[in-house]
């Protein structure tokens, strides 16, 4: 039984984009998801506010920022508070999401 999970896991870890992901990036982009389900309009402080007393790799800018050059998100300017930058999935990050049932 434990063999077939580990099987399914490596072959997850198969499917683009996951593939080009370093372990903590992919932490990172499901917890993103969890966090964007709760609150739609998620911005790049209420992230970092709401994983406060998480692991160092789940804050990581350098791990946003991987997710963003790999395509999986984009931050964009708010328009009604230029102060705040939005957190939306790429089309890419949704069609790994419906792929996995997330």
């Amino acid at each position: 039984m434990t063999e077939n999970i580990i099987n399914f896991v490596v072959a997850l870890r198969r499917i683009p984009p996951l593939s080009d992901l370093t372990g903590d990036e992919e932490r990172l982009l499901f917890e993103l998801k969890t966090l964007k389900d709760d609150e739609p309009d998620l911005t790049v402080a209420g992230v970092y506010h709401r994983l406060q007393g998480r692991p160092a790799s789940m804050k990581s800018y350098h791990n946003f920022t991987g997710l963003k050059e790999k395509g999986l998100v984009e931050v964009a300017v708010d328009q009604q508070d230029g102060g705040k930058r939005k957190i939306t999935f790429t089309w890419s990050a949704e069609r790994l999401f419906k792929k996995l049932g997330a």
